[in-house]
Protein backbone atom coordinates (compact mmCIF):
# COMPACT_ATOMS: atom_id res chain seq x y z
CA UNK A 1 0.00 0.00 0.00
CA UNK A 2 1.30 3.71 -0.83
CA UNK A 3 1.80 5.92 1.74
CA UNK A 4 -1.49 8.25 0.75
CA UNK A 5 -3.53 6.01 0.92
CA UNK A 6 -2.54 4.80 4.15
CA UNK A 7 -2.24 8.49 5.13
CA UNK A 8 -6.24 8.45 4.26
CA UNK A 9 -6.95 5.08 6.64
CA UNK A 10 -5.35 6.93 9.19
CA UNK A 11 -7.04 10.30 8.65
CA UNK A 12 -10.47 8.32 8.59
CA UNK A 13 -9.94 6.48 11.82
CA UNK A 14 -8.79 9.47 13.37
CA UNK A 15 -11.78 11.30 12.08
CA UNK A 16 -14.18 8.47 13.36
CA UNK A 17 -12.34 8.55 16.73
CA UNK A 18 -12.95 12.19 17.18
CA UNK A 19 -16.56 11.58 16.38
CA UNK A 20 -17.11 9.14 18.56
CA UNK A 21 -15.59 10.57 21.47
CA UNK A 22 -16.92 14.37 20.96
CA UNK A 23 -20.49 12.66 20.96
CA UNK A 24 -19.67 10.83 24.01
CA UNK A 25 -18.44 14.00 25.40
CA UNK A 26 -21.58 16.05 24.98
CA UNK A 27 -23.78 13.77 26.77
CA UNK A 28 -21.12 12.26 29.60
CA UNK A 29 -20.97 13.45 33.14
CA UNK A 30 -17.63 11.93 33.09
CA UNK A 31 -16.23 14.76 31.19
CA UNK A 32 -12.44 14.81 32.27
CA UNK A 33 -12.35 11.07 31.56
CA UNK A 34 -13.67 11.26 27.71
CA UNK A 35 -11.18 14.51 27.29
CA UNK A 36 -8.16 11.96 28.49
CA UNK A 37 -9.49 9.47 26.10
CA UNK A 38 -9.79 11.75 23.19
CA UNK A 39 -6.25 13.18 24.03
CA UNK A 40 -4.78 9.77 24.23
CA UNK A 41 -6.63 8.77 20.83
CA UNK A 42 -5.04 11.28 18.97
CA UNK A 43 -1.83 10.63 20.41
CA UNK A 44 -2.30 7.22 18.86
CA UNK A 45 -2.98 8.23 15.57
CA UNK A 46 -0.18 11.51 15.43
CA UNK A 47 2.28 8.70 16.25
CA UNK A 48 1.65 6.37 13.97
CA UNK A 49 2.13 9.05 11.09
CA UNK A 50 5.34 9.63 12.48
CA UNK A 51 6.64 6.20 13.66
CA UNK A 52 8.87 5.41 10.57
CA UNK A 53 12.35 7.21 9.57
CA UNK A 54 10.59 7.59 5.73
CA UNK A 55 7.53 9.27 7.16
CA UNK A 56 6.15 11.83 4.70
CA UNK A 57 5.68 14.62 8.02
CA UNK A 58 9.55 14.87 8.45
CA UNK A 59 12.89 15.02 6.21
CA UNK A 60 15.13 12.44 6.40
CA UNK A 61 16.86 11.76 9.88
CA UNK A 62 20.52 12.31 9.84
CA UNK A 63 23.33 9.45 11.46
CA UNK A 64 24.32 9.38 14.89
CA UNK A 65 27.37 7.26 14.58
CA UNK A 66 28.14 4.63 17.11
CA UNK A 67 28.12 1.16 17.09
CA UNK A 68 26.28 -1.56 14.78
CA UNK A 69 23.24 -2.91 16.16
CA UNK A 70 23.13 -6.35 17.24
CA UNK A 71 22.42 -8.57 14.19
CA UNK A 72 20.79 -11.23 16.05
CA UNK A 73 16.73 -10.65 17.18
CA UNK A 74 15.67 -11.24 20.20
CA UNK A 75 12.20 -12.53 20.86
CA UNK A 76 11.55 -13.35 24.50
CA UNK A 77 13.65 -14.09 27.77
CA UNK A 78 12.59 -17.52 28.88
CA UNK A 79 9.04 -17.23 30.99
CA UNK A 80 8.81 -16.86 34.14
CA UNK A 81 5.10 -15.88 35.60
CA UNK A 82 5.93 -12.26 35.63
CA UNK A 83 7.42 -12.25 32.23
CA UNK A 84 4.47 -14.14 31.05
CA UNK A 85 2.03 -11.29 31.65
CA UNK A 86 4.90 -9.31 30.26
CA UNK A 87 4.70 -11.50 26.65
CA UNK A 88 0.79 -10.88 26.81
CA UNK A 89 0.80 -7.50 27.63
CA UNK A 90 3.36 -7.12 24.35
CA UNK A 91 1.18 -8.51 22.00
CA UNK A 92 -2.27 -6.26 23.24
CA UNK A 93 -0.61 -2.69 23.39
CA UNK A 94 1.42 -2.63 20.06
CA UNK A 95 4.67 -2.52 21.42
CA UNK A 96 7.47 -3.10 19.07
CA UNK A 97 10.37 -3.01 21.78
CA UNK A 98 10.46 -4.02 25.57
CA UNK A 99 13.50 -4.07 27.84
CA UNK A 100 13.49 -4.45 31.84
CA UNK A 101 16.33 -3.91 33.66
CA UNK A 102 16.86 -4.42 37.92
CA UNK A 103 20.20 -4.02 39.62
CA UNK A 104 21.98 -3.48 35.94
CA UNK A 105 20.74 -6.64 34.38
CA UNK A 106 19.02 -7.17 32.08
CA UNK A 107 15.90 -9.51 32.62
CA UNK A 108 13.17 -9.34 30.13
CA UNK A 109 13.80 -8.02 26.15
CA UNK A 110 11.52 -8.57 23.28
CA UNK A 111 11.03 -6.90 19.92
CA UNK A 112 8.70 -7.55 16.86
CA UNK A 113 10.97 -8.39 13.85
CA UNK A 114 10.66 -5.49 11.89
CA UNK A 115 11.70 -3.31 14.80
CA UNK A 116 15.05 -3.53 14.24
CA UNK A 117 16.20 -3.77 18.18
CA UNK A 118 14.08 -0.40 18.43
CA UNK A 119 15.99 1.34 15.40
CA UNK A 120 12.93 1.94 13.37
CA UNK A 121 11.21 3.38 16.01
CA UNK A 122 10.60 7.40 16.57
CA UNK A 123 11.08 8.16 19.43
CA UNK A 124 9.46 11.66 19.39
CA UNK A 125 9.49 13.98 22.29
CA UNK A 126 12.27 11.72 24.03
CA UNK A 127 14.55 13.70 21.71
CA UNK A 128 14.09 17.07 24.39
CA UNK A 129 15.57 14.90 27.22
CA UNK A 130 18.62 14.48 25.19
CA UNK A 131 18.85 17.91 24.65
CA UNK A 132 18.09 18.94 28.45
CA UNK A 133 21.03 16.57 29.42
CA UNK A 134 23.36 18.48 26.83
CA UNK A 135 22.43 21.63 28.36
CA UNK A 136 23.97 20.43 31.44
CA UNK A 137 26.99 19.05 29.09
CA UNK A 138 27.35 22.83 28.18
CA UNK A 139 27.75 23.80 31.59
CA UNK A 140 30.04 21.08 32.72
CA UNK A 141 32.03 22.52 29.40
CA UNK A 142 31.63 25.97 31.06
CA UNK A 143 29.95 27.35 27.65
CA UNK A 144 26.78 28.23 29.92
CA UNK A 145 26.81 29.93 33.38
CA UNK A 146 23.84 28.51 34.90
CA UNK A 147 20.47 27.30 32.94
CA UNK A 148 19.24 31.07 34.73
CA UNK A 149 20.91 32.71 32.31
CA UNK A 150 18.49 34.85 29.95
CA UNK A 151 18.11 32.85 26.72
CA UNK A 152 19.03 36.12 25.26
CA UNK A 153 22.60 35.90 25.99
CA UNK A 154 23.05 32.94 23.60
CA UNK A 155 20.11 33.94 20.78
CA UNK A 156 20.37 37.50 20.87
CA UNK A 157 17.89 38.04 18.18
CA UNK A 158 15.23 37.32 20.72
CA UNK A 159 16.59 40.24 23.33
CA UNK A 160 13.85 42.11 22.64
CA UNK A 161 11.06 40.15 22.79
CA UNK A 162 12.53 37.70 25.92
CA UNK A 163 14.56 39.87 28.00
CA UNK A 164 13.30 38.04 31.00
CA UNK A 165 13.12 34.75 29.78
CA UNK A 166 15.96 31.74 30.84
CA UNK A 167 17.33 28.83 30.31
CA UNK A 168 15.28 27.20 32.82
CA UNK A 169 12.17 28.45 31.28
CA UNK A 170 12.60 26.64 28.02
CA UNK A 171 13.39 23.43 29.93
CA UNK A 172 10.36 23.49 31.71
CA UNK A 173 7.82 24.99 29.21
CA UNK A 174 7.35 27.85 30.95
CA UNK A 175 8.86 30.49 28.63
CA UNK A 176 5.50 32.26 27.48
CA UNK A 177 6.31 31.17 23.75
CA UNK A 178 4.40 32.05 21.07
CA UNK A 179 4.59 30.15 18.26
CA UNK A 180 2.51 28.26 15.45
CA UNK A 181 1.64 24.89 13.36
CA UNK A 182 3.91 26.36 10.51
CA UNK A 183 6.91 26.60 13.00
CA UNK A 184 6.42 22.69 13.69
CA UNK A 185 5.93 22.12 10.00
CA UNK A 186 9.22 24.52 9.26
CA UNK A 187 11.16 22.39 12.12
CA UNK A 188 10.36 19.31 11.05
CA UNK A 189 11.55 19.47 7.19
CA UNK A 190 15.27 20.70 7.71
CA UNK A 191 15.10 24.18 8.21
CA UNK A 192 15.66 26.16 11.69
CA UNK A 193 13.60 29.16 12.61
CA UNK A 194 14.30 32.28 11.41
CA UNK A 195 15.34 34.48 14.57
CA UNK A 196 15.07 37.73 12.76
CA UNK A 197 11.60 37.68 11.25
CA UNK A 198 9.59 38.49 14.55
CA UNK A 199 7.38 35.95 14.25
CA UNK A 200 8.02 34.38 17.08
CA UNK A 201 6.94 36.00 20.34
CA UNK A 202 7.19 35.85 23.99
CA UNK A 203 3.84 36.60 26.18
CA UNK A 204 4.52 37.87 29.83
CA UNK A 205 2.49 34.56 31.47
CA UNK A 206 5.50 31.96 32.85
CA UNK A 207 2.78 29.59 33.48
CA UNK A 208 3.41 26.19 32.30
CA UNK A 209 1.94 25.63 28.65
CA UNK A 210 3.87 22.79 26.46
CA UNK A 211 5.40 23.94 23.25
CA UNK A 212 7.90 22.18 20.98
CA UNK A 213 9.86 25.49 20.38
CA UNK A 214 11.18 25.38 23.59
CA UNK A 215 13.36 22.87 22.76
CA UNK A 216 13.95 24.27 19.22
CA UNK A 217 15.43 26.62 20.62
CA UNK A 218 17.31 25.11 23.16
CA UNK A 219 19.00 23.05 20.17
CA UNK A 220 19.96 26.04 18.25
CA UNK A 221 22.05 27.39 21.19
CA UNK A 222 23.73 24.25 21.79
CA UNK A 223 24.64 24.69 17.67
CA UNK A 224 26.44 28.31 18.05
CA UNK A 225 27.87 27.46 21.53
CA UNK A 226 29.36 24.17 19.80
CA UNK A 227 29.40 24.72 16.68
CA UNK A 228 28.47 21.44 15.17
CA UNK A 229 24.67 19.81 14.28
CA UNK A 230 23.23 18.79 16.44
CA UNK A 231 23.71 15.11 15.06
CA UNK A 232 27.30 15.47 15.74
CA UNK A 233 26.83 16.71 19.47
CA UNK A 234 25.03 14.11 20.32
CA UNK A 235 27.83 11.60 18.38
CA UNK A 236 30.62 13.20 20.49
CA UNK A 237 28.96 14.08 23.47
CA UNK A 238 26.74 11.37 24.86
CA UNK A 239 26.73 8.32 21.70
CA UNK A 240 30.46 7.90 21.94
CA UNK A 241 31.31 8.11 25.15
CA UNK A 242 28.44 5.52 26.52
CA UNK A 243 29.39 3.09 23.37
CA UNK A 244 26.11 3.59 21.89
CA UNK A 245 24.74 1.87 18.58
CA UNK A 246 23.90 3.71 15.38
CA UNK A 247 21.28 5.80 15.96
CA UNK A 248 19.30 8.78 13.66
CA UNK A 249 17.51 12.15 14.17
CA UNK A 250 15.60 14.76 12.07
CA UNK A 251 18.24 17.41 12.87
CA UNK A 252 16.22 20.73 12.46
CA UNK A 253 13.69 20.09 15.45
CA UNK A 254 15.59 19.57 18.83
CA UNK A 255 11.94 18.19 20.34
CA UNK A 256 11.56 15.09 18.22
CA UNK A 257 12.72 12.19 16.30
CA UNK A 258 15.54 10.32 17.79
CA UNK A 259 15.31 6.67 15.98
CA UNK A 260 17.82 4.55 18.57
CA UNK A 261 17.94 0.82 19.71
CA UNK A 262 15.96 0.11 22.87
CA UNK A 263 19.53 -0.54 24.28
CA UNK A 264 20.80 2.58 23.62
CA UNK A 265 17.13 4.26 25.02
CA UNK A 266 18.51 1.64 28.14
CA UNK A 267 21.85 3.23 28.62
CA UNK A 268 20.21 7.01 28.55
CA UNK A 269 18.15 5.21 31.60
CA UNK A 270 21.17 4.24 33.35
CA UNK A 271 22.96 7.80 33.37
CA UNK A 272 20.08 8.72 35.99
CA UNK A 273 20.79 5.36 38.47
CA UNK A 274 24.73 5.86 37.64
CA UNK A 275 26.19 8.98 39.56
CA UNK A 276 29.86 7.72 38.36
CA UNK A 277 28.99 8.05 34.55
CA UNK A 278 31.25 10.53 32.67
CA UNK A 279 28.68 12.18 30.53
CA UNK A 280 26.73 15.03 32.76
CA UNK A 281 27.21 16.26 35.95
CA UNK A 282 25.16 14.08 38.84
CA UNK A 283 23.64 17.21 39.82
CA UNK A 284 22.65 18.42 36.69
CA UNK A 285 20.57 14.53 36.15
CA UNK A 286 19.26 14.89 39.65
CA UNK A 287 17.86 18.84 38.93
CA UNK A 288 16.18 17.15 35.75
CA UNK A 289 14.21 15.22 37.83
CA UNK A 290 13.44 17.62 40.72
CA UNK A 291 13.43 21.08 39.41
CA UNK A 292 9.87 20.03 38.29
CA UNK A 293 6.35 21.53 38.33
CA UNK A 294 2.64 20.14 38.44
CA UNK A 295 0.33 21.79 35.94
CA UNK A 296 -3.04 22.12 36.41
CA UNK A 297 -3.82 20.54 33.55
CA UNK A 298 -1.52 18.12 31.55
CA UNK A 299 -2.31 15.26 29.75
CA UNK A 300 0.23 12.29 29.95
CA UNK A 301 0.36 8.95 28.73
CA UNK A 302 1.95 6.84 31.15
CA UNK A 303 -0.52 8.06 33.98
CA UNK A 304 -3.57 8.50 31.65
CA UNK A 305 -4.99 11.48 33.47
CA UNK A 306 -4.30 15.06 33.06
CA UNK A 307 -3.94 16.29 36.68
CA UNK A 308 -1.40 15.31 39.49
CA UNK A 309 1.47 14.95 36.64
CA UNK A 310 4.72 16.66 37.49
CA UNK A 311 7.38 17.76 34.69
CA UNK A 312 10.93 18.80 35.22
CA UNK A 313 13.49 19.47 32.26
CA UNK A 314 11.02 16.58 30.05
CA UNK A 315 11.26 14.00 33.23
CA UNK A 316 7.66 12.97 34.56
CA UNK A 317 6.46 12.20 37.72
CA UNK A 318 2.63 11.52 39.04
CA UNK A 319 1.90 7.72 39.71
CA UNK A 320 0.37 8.10 42.49
CA UNK A 321 0.86 3.94 43.70
CA UNK A 322 4.56 4.57 42.95
CA UNK A 323 5.58 8.39 43.70
CA UNK A 324 9.25 7.90 43.47
CA UNK A 325 9.21 6.43 39.87
CA UNK A 326 10.27 8.77 36.77
CA UNK A 327 10.81 8.90 33.28
CA UNK A 328 10.85 10.21 29.98
CA UNK A 329 8.12 9.74 27.43
CA UNK A 330 7.37 10.11 24.01
CA UNK A 331 4.06 10.76 22.07
CA UNK A 332 3.21 6.81 21.01
CA UNK A 333 3.97 5.88 24.62
CA UNK A 334 7.55 6.19 24.34
CA UNK A 335 8.99 5.11 28.15
CA UNK A 336 12.08 4.88 29.68
CA UNK A 337 10.40 4.75 33.56
CA UNK A 338 12.73 4.38 36.11
CA UNK A 339 12.40 3.28 40.14
CA UNK A 340 15.38 4.19 42.03
CA UNK A 341 14.06 2.19 44.99
CA UNK A 342 14.19 -1.29 43.31
CA UNK A 343 16.97 0.02 40.73
CA UNK A 344 14.51 -0.69 37.99
CA UNK A 345 14.63 0.77 34.31
CA UNK A 346 11.94 -0.44 31.91
CA UNK A 347 12.37 0.89 27.81
CA UNK A 348 8.94 0.62 25.77
CA UNK A 349 9.05 1.80 22.09
CA UNK A 350 6.15 0.99 19.96
CA UNK A 351 2.06 2.74 19.23
CA UNK A 352 -0.47 3.25 21.33
CA UNK A 353 -3.89 0.52 20.18
CA UNK A 354 -6.60 2.41 18.65
CA UNK A 355 -9.88 2.89 21.42
CA UNK A 356 -11.69 1.47 18.99
CA UNK A 357 -9.52 -2.08 18.73
CA UNK A 358 -11.29 -4.24 21.28
CA UNK A 359 -8.85 -6.85 21.09
CA UNK A 360 -6.31 -4.15 22.87
CA UNK A 361 -5.00 -3.08 26.15
CA UNK A 362 -6.97 0.33 25.74
CA UNK A 363 -10.02 -1.14 28.12
CA UNK A 364 -7.61 -2.11 30.95
CA UNK A 365 -7.98 0.18 33.91
CA UNK A 366 -4.28 1.39 33.44
CA UNK A 367 -2.40 1.34 30.00
CA UNK A 368 0.77 0.09 31.58
CA UNK A 369 -0.46 -1.77 34.03
CA UNK A 370 2.55 -4.95 33.59
CA UNK A 371 5.32 -2.13 33.52
CA UNK A 372 4.35 -1.02 36.79
CA UNK A 373 4.29 -4.29 38.12
CA UNK A 374 7.81 -4.95 36.95
CA UNK A 375 8.69 -1.43 38.25
CA UNK A 376 7.66 -2.08 41.80
CA UNK A 377 8.41 -6.08 41.93
CA UNK A 378 11.77 -7.25 44.29
CA UNK A 379 12.55 -9.18 41.94
CA UNK A 380 11.02 -10.70 38.01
Amino acid sequence: MSDKPKLLKLLAGTLLALIVAVTALLFSPFKSEVQDWLALEVNAHINELMASPTNTLMSAPESIAGTPSAASQITSTPLTNQSETLDLWFDKSQTQALIVQKHGKVVYERYREDAQQGLNINGMSMAKSIIAILIGVAIDDGLIDSETDSISRYLPELSQQSSRVDIRDLLRHTSGIQSSINDMQTTLNNKALDLTDGNLSFTADRGFRYDNMNYHLLMLMLNRLYKIPINKLIEEKIWQPLVLEDASIVTSAGYCCLFATAQSWLAIGNLFLAPANTVVSKGWLDKMVTDALVPKWFYVQATGKSVGNSYGYHIYGGLDDLPEVFWIEGMGLQVIMINPTTQTIVVRLGGIPTGLNLNSNRGDPSIIGPLLDALSASTL
